[in-house]
């Protein structure tokens, strides 16, 4: 049985009348995190009809929700790469924001600790937060910057992933923060885009997420672009670190790599887990999930891999599910259904879901048509073979949903963020997070 309970963060959220990449900032498979939890609080950050960048947070279940709205710093742009995401660090209840990046300098504020740890104890306004700075550490401004990805660690650290450079020609860098060791270290670029491939010669990653099993171990994949043309992308890559990103191993468990000296690179043995032809047609950063038995899950959005020819045409794209078993195989199965860029999870029995919308026209360069949100799930008795529709909304929603992993970790309730379509093209429309309780897939 599926139930159902919903909130609107902000009526008024903003929507472009068109853009390049798409009309939607709060909405996008890159915005990790664009809603998070902490204890009994969420938290969720989005651009509002003025083109703020905002903060939010309610009392989990069905509290309020309370908003900051920053001044200092109006997106007025078309390009919604420039996202804002949020972090939360549990080690001292600091929550981060880095937000409007498409190889631009960094902007990041934080707020005074204690926020998140004790928020009884604070009222919620802009004075909890900090300037604006180009700076994690002091004297070391980040420019050419995009995609920054907060990830919680398993001992309440915080790390930062981001691509410095442009499409066709970056690298991946992290950054820790610890409190109790002075806050931001800059590790440095543990993903290269040196090396030539068929007459490129440099490239970059797209990461499908960074995810830390039970056991602590990273996993991140990744698909090489060769160029800022979409149907350069190609092959699945993947690396594991033991050591928090320190050090890196491929598939086979082989030192393949060591972050700021030795970079992982188009080179690196077995960094390729399977091969998807250069031009065969290929979306890029999609979706990721580590199970309780660490077995990685991959969700790929690809031309299928048995048709008879490439294609650039997202329509004649599927859902592709790649996955890695506890003993380093990979397996892949075409998915029945699919739409834009999905968002999976996997649940205490291993039992995967995955949310997505499916627009009429899958094409958002330019327009988007907007969509029904679904979510499907799929049980692992048979290893994912068979998908069912637990939840579809009567609403249509823009860009790509966003999942509250720590309240699905925390709870098993799936918290949804997705703004719903405008009314007209422009207009402002509602913000919403619909929480649903999907009890077993059977």
């Amino acid at each position: 049985m599926t139930t159902m309970t919903e909130s609107v963060v902000d009526p008024e959220a903003l929507n472009l009348r068109e853009g390049r990449f798409g009309t939607c900032f709060n909405g996008q498979t890159f915005q990790v995190d664009a809603l998070t939890s902490l204890g009994d609080r969420q938290y969720a950050t989005y651009v509002d009809h003025e083109g703020r960048v905002c903060v939010a947070r309610r009392r989990w279940p069905d509290g309020a929700w309370q908003h900051i709205a920053f001044d200092d710093h109006v997106i007025d742009h078309d390009d919604v790469h420039n996202v804002p995401v949020i972090g939360v660090c549990p080690a001292d209840g600091t929550v981060h924001l880095a937000f409007d990046h498409h190889v631009s300098p960094l902007h990041y504020r934080v707020s005074r600790p204690g926020v998140a740890t004790s928020p009884d104890g604070v009222e919620w306004s802009e004075a909890l937060f900090g300037a604006i700075t180009s700076e994690l550490v002091d004297g070391a401004p980040l420019e050419r910057l995009t995609y920054p990805n907060f990830v919680t660690m398993p001992d309440g650290a915080l790390q930062l992933y981001y691509r410095l450079g442009s499409s066709g020609d970056g690298d991946t860098h992290v950054a820790e923060y610890r409190p109790g060791q002075g806050g931001w270290t800059m590790l440095g670029a543990f993903v290269s885009g040196r090396g030539r491939f068929a007459g490129s010669d440099s490239r970059n990653a797209y990461h499908n997420g960074f995810d830390y099993d039970a056991a602590g171990r990273l996993h991140t994949t990744w698909v090489w672009r060769e160029s800022p043309d979409l149907r350069t992308n190609h092959d699945l890559q993947y690396a594991y670190s033991d050591d928090r990103g320190r050090t890196w191993r491929n598939n086979d468990g082989a030192p393949i790599g060591v972050t700021d000296q030795d970079p992982l690179w188009l080179g690196s043995p077995g960094v390729t887990v399977r091969p998807i032809a250069y031009g065969w047609g290929m979306m890029n950063q999609l979706t990721q999930t580590v199970d309780t038995r660490g077995r990685l899950h991959v969700v790929l959005w690809q031309q299928p891999p048995d048709a008879s020819a490439p294609s650039a045409d997202m329509s004649t794209w599927r859902y592709v599910h790649h996955w890695r078993d506890e003993h380093g195989g990979w397996h892949q199965r075409q998915l029945p259904c699919f739409g834009r860029k999905p968002s999976v999870v996997a649940d205490g029995d291993d039992n995967l879901v995955l949310v997505f919308t499916k627009p009429a026209d899958p094409d958002y360069h330019g327009t988007e048509s907007g969509g029904p949100l679904h979510v499907v799930t799929a049980s692992s008795a048979d290893h994912w073979g068979s998908w069912r529709e637990v939840y579809r909304s009567s609403e249509s929603y823009v860009g790509e949903p966003r999942i509250d992993r720590h309240r699905w970790q925390d709870s098993a309730v799936l918290s949804v963020y997705a703004q719903q379509a405008p009314v007209s093209p422009g207009t402002p429309s509602p913000l919403r997070v619909v929480d649903l309780d999907l009890g077993a897939p059977t």
